[in-house]
């Protein structure tokens, strides 16, 4: 009997025993399979931010790089603006000389003024006379000079002059020599005269009235006028002195009675009338005047 007890105490003993063992297996499989399991959560939670940490530098890299670009084309940008203003400015100071150049080359220069005092007979009787004045001015319109008093038969004159043109070079750039054409008045006559005929006006030779109050002819323009029909038919030599042109010109013009005839020289061409203004009040005719 007391063998039966204690082999059945064993036999509980054993199985209390299999029993614990097996409640501390499943209670450590199950605080493995949990250490185990946070810990794989974890490692996965871990690769993920990761993979977005790597995601997000990867943007970040893409995006400093686009930055970089961008700052590049900026800088480009700013480069070419710099470059367009730098022509532009050039340009502008292009067209302002052109503008200037164009400005000069149109200058008109008044240089003499014809004033009409009266005119007898008829041109269908043939004797129809006109009496006038002719006097050089200045660019303001004063005379240099006495005014000078013509009777001419008819009512067209003819202004005979030696004109020299320089080359438009010369005027653009407002050469204080030849910055504009120069003219010299050799006689006026009227239409039914011959121009050897006409009443001379500056002889070769003398001093012109634009240098008669004080003026100074240039050593340029005594060599030009001494020589001026050399000039006018050598080439080369109008070309050393810059002389585009030199030749005689003859404009003329009709005149009516009470009217004032200027006379200009454009910068870069020659002479001609401008139209006609009325005879300022104290405008006088002169007591005599020579015939043709």
């Amino acid at each position: 009997m007391f063998k039966t007890v204690n082999a059945i105490n064993s036999l509980l003993g054993t199985i209390l025993s299999l029993a614990i063992l097996t409640a501390l297996g499943a209670g450590g499989w199950f605080a493995y399979q949990t250490y185990f399991a946070e810990r794989l959560n974890a490692e996965k939670e871990l690769q993920a931010r990761e993979a977005k940490i790597a995601g997000l530098s990867q943007d970040l890299e893409a995006r400093e790089k686009q930055i970089e670009r961008l700052d590049q084309e900026l800088s480009d940008s700013h480069e070419q603006i710099d470059r367009l203003e730098v022509d532009l400015e050039a340009k502008q100071r292009q067209i302002e000389r052109l503008d200037t150049a164009v400005r000069l080359l149109k200058v008109d220069h008044r240089v003499a003024q014809i004033d009409v005092f009266s005119q007898e007979g008829s041109a269908a009787g043939g004797d129809l006379v006109t009496h006038f004045t002719f006097a050089e001015v200045d660019g303001q319109g004063n005379p240099l000079e006495k005014p000078r008093p013509f009777r001419i038969k008819g009512d067209l004159v003819y202004v005979d002059s030696w004109v020299v043109k320089f080359t438009d070079e010369y005027v653009e750039m407002g050469d204080p020599l030849r910055s504009t054409s120069i003219c010299l008045f050799r006689r006026v006559f009227g239409e039914a005269q011959q121009p050897a005929e006409g009443f001379v006006l500056d002889p070769v030779g003398s001093q012109p009235a634009a240098y008669r109050n004080g003026g100074k002819m240039s050593d340029l323009e005594q060599e030009i006028w001494a020589r001026f029909w050399e000039y006018a038919n050598d080439p080369g030599m109008a070309q050393k002195a810059g002389v585009r042109a030199a030749h005689g010109e003859a404009p003329f013009q009709k005149l009516i009675p009470g009217k004032r005839y200027k006379v200009t020289l454009r910068a870069s061409g020659g002479l001609s009338f401008e139209p006609p203004e009325d005879l300022p009040p104290d405008a006088k005719p002169a007591s005599t005047a020579g015939t043709l």
